[in-house]
């Protein structure tokens, strides 16, 4: 399964984007709002929560799914790895510079390792969170020749966190929409945990 290239170009990609929308850095304004733990709603029989208090996210893990780190972002697998996720935080002030369509659609349109540019669709909502969310997609081949499909996904709640997540997804087999599909319920998921050492806890 040729994804190593474009998996690792994802993770700097989005990795860019957060600095360039403030960083991973909490913000000590005083007007700030309290930062709060958000529970994990009930999950699918056999999910698993994950908590990470380095990057600050909860967020249900389906069975089968390989989670792991990569500094400030985390990179999620399917069983067969037909589709990849990965998932940033961003607390700095300036995340909140842009609204969550804009910053949707730039981020997508900025990932590397395609022939050309991806071209974003119009950021729509994405339902099934609490949280300010939209998605946008786009379909495209990488430098190695493999059709790819990209959603990108961003949640924010108010001006505390703003969650980027990109959903890599084999577009040349069909059992890929099945792990999309399931890829997606993952994100709906996802609740603001604030990171270790930061305030209001």
């Amino acid at each position: 399964m040729r994804r190593g290239p474009t998996v690792v170009a994802l993770i700097a990609a989005l990795a860019a984007s957060a600095i360039g929308c403030g960083g991973s850095q909490t913000t000590t304004e005083r007007n700030r709002p309290k930062e709060t733990a958000q529970k994990v709603p009930k999950l699918p029989a056999g999910w698993k929560a994950r908590r990470d208090r380095s990057i600050g996210y909860a967020i249900g893990v389906p069975t089968g799914w390989d989670a792991s780190g990569h500094g400030d972002r985390v990179l999620f697998r399917s069983p067969d790895h037909l589709v990849a996720v990965t998932l940033t935080a961003a607390r700095g002030q300036g995340a909140f510079d842009v609204s969550v369509e804009r910053f949707a659609e730039r981020a997508l349109g900025a990932l590397p390792g395609f022939k050309a540019p991806l071209e974003p669709g119009k950021a729509k909502p994405f339902r099934g969170t609490p949280l300010e969310a939209v998605q946008t997609t786009a379909t495209g081949t990488q430098a190695g020749g493999l059709e790819e499909r990209a959603t990108l996904v961003v949640l924010r709640r108010d001006r505390l966190v703003n969650y980027t997540v990109a959903v890599l997804e084999n577009a040349e087999h069909p059992g890929s929409e099945l792990d999309r599909a399931v890829a997606l319920r993952m994100v709906e998921t996802l609740r603001d945990l604030p990171p270790k050492g930061a305030g209001g806890r």
